[in-house]
């Protein structure tokens, strides 16, 4: 077991011979142009969405915190704390994510460089960075990218053995994911502490770098259960409710969303399964067995086996236990799944002889150009969608900015978070419609006397407010405003 570990250094043969050629300047070139089609294909004046605006508010100087729920964790807040806790600009938020998300892809794959030498680890970074997934999340406030790549290096260092270096890398790679999502870096451990219990002789160091990884972002979790949520054990239910957790088959829900929407959830529409997007899905286990397949042939399989394992028990952990479906919660399987997805592409691209060997290329070739074309496809129009929804949000946020709306404040309702952020109010959000009693916050406002507005888009609106001040707004969008004084 410990000899399918190891790296195996480049044979001269194959060793670049010209810095352009070389592995980690390629693996540049990809992240380069990664976060150039990001500029590109999701504009940094795209609004800010619901998440993003909890994620940012913590940490931020211009608005209260919003309501942050069981489930989440404190690691996005974190990474973008730096910009938001110095300005409330969406732009100046989305360069600073456009440059960290390309510097994460080169660091993450770059560690893989050194397991597997050649040009399969910059063709994977490709394949993910070409994801529709990864151009529309790469400058958002969103955790899943993050857990991707940080995965993709926690895996990287583990398998380069029980140095130093590698061990410190293992443990604060695995220490970043499980602040983002410790449920995730859960299920990416176990495979390593599996292979590392098997390895001879075991790799204790490398044990105890996971469990030190797993330690940080579970530690701060649990902390904050007993400080915020009522204990451990209230968090946990709580985050049950909130993600449908439990035994559950969601695979037809993701295939229905491999082409968008971003979340099949709360009576969203997400249509029928489109034959082009399953045909894309449905080759990533086959290409995946070609790698597997191509690395058993090289006598190396460690390696690839290693990361697809965990790439599968990170996509059944979402298949199987939550019980809707969003896109992204399957980007860390992406993300595992493209390194032996590459090595089985090139693999297919050196078999046989000529002309057998020039017909492989072009069949890898169109592979490609197809999968590039079709998940580009996905980003520039969920991309332009997105982007005039949330338009018409900011929009009808300005108005409510020159109609004098300032903190203190609260705001209530539909997209409730995205207009609480950028006025600076307290905010309650709502995914459907308005219940027929007040929510506590509401009272509350109501009680204090202050400014309460409540923003809806096709929502009726509770009785309560029917006599309160009515104001349309841009992009159909309507706001009441409460009395001050009313109870």
């Amino acid at each position: 077991m410990t000899g399918t570990l190891q790296r195996t250094p480049p044979s001269p043969a194959r060793a670049a011979r010209h810095l352009i050629t070389r592995p980690p300047v390629l693996l540049a070139l990809v992240c380069l142009a990664y976060g150039l089609t990001q500029l590109i294909m999701v504009s940094v004046h795209m609004g800010i969405g619901w998440d993003e605006s909890i994620y940012a508010s913590q940490f931020a100087a211009h608005t209260p915190p919003a309501d942050f729920s069981a489930p989440r964790a404190q690691g996005m807040p974190l990474l973008v704390a730096p910009v938001v806790a110095l300005t409330d600009s969406v732009v100046a938020l989305r360069v600073y994510l456009t440059v960290l998300s390309s510097l994460a892809l080169f660091g993450a794959f770059l560690v893989w460089t050194r397991v597997r030498p050649g040009y399969a680890v910059p063709l994977a970074a490709a394949l993910f960075a070409g994801c529709w997934l990864s151009l529309f999340y790469g400058n958002e406030a969103m955790p899943n990218l993050y857990v991707a790549l940080g995965t993709v290096a926690a895996t990287g260092f583990f398998l380069l053995g029980s140095s130093r270096g590698a061990t410190a890398g293992l443990a604060g790679s695995l220490a970043a994911v499980s602040l983002i999502r410790p449920s995730d870096a859960l299920v990416a451990a176990v495979p390593m502490a599996v292979a590392a219990l098997l390895a001879r002789p075991r790799r204790i160091s490398s044990l105890a770098a996971v469990l030190a990884g797993l330690g940080v972002g579970w530690g701060e979790w649990l902390i904050e259960a007993e400080l915020r949520f009522g204990g451990v054990a209230a968090r946990m239910r709580g985050a049950g409710e909130a993600n449908l957790t439990g035994l559950t088959v969601s695979v037809l829900e993701h295939a229905r969303a491999l082409d968008g929407p971003s979340l099949c959830r709360w009576n969203v529409d997400c249509g029928d399964v489109s034959p082009v997007a399953l045909t894309w899905w449905l080759a990533i286990p086959l290409m995946t067995a070609v790698g597997l397949w191509a690395a058993w042939r090289e006598r190396r399989p460690g390696p690839v086996v290693l990361v697809t394992v965990t790439g599968l028990a990170m996509a059944a952990s979402y298949l199987f236990y939550v019980d809707y479906a969003a896109p992204r919660f399957l980007m860390p399987t992406y993300a595992l799944l493209s390194l032996p997805i590459a090595v089985g592409a090139i693999a297919l691209a050196r078999a046989g002889r000529p002309p057998l060997r020039y017909a492989a290329v072009a069949f890898v070739g169109a592979g490609l150009l197809a999968h590039f074309a079709l998940q580009g496809t996905y980003a520039y129009h969920l991309s332009a969608g997105t982007y005039e929804r949330r338009e018409e949000v900011r929009l009808a946020t300005e108005e409510l900015r020159r109609m004098g709306v300032r903190a203190p404040c609260v705001v209530y309702g539909q997209s409730g978070v995205q207009v609480g952020y950028m006025l600076g109010c307290r905010s309650q959000g709502l995914t459907r419609g308005f219940p027929a009693a007040q929510p506590p916050r509401v009272r509350q406002a109501l009680k204090d006397g202050v400014q309460l507005v409540m923003v809806y888009s096709g929502a009726r609106p509770p009785r309560y407010a029917t006599e309160w001040r009515v104001v349309k707004l841009p992009g159909g969008w309507r706001a009441r405003f409460a009395p001050v004084g009313t109870s």
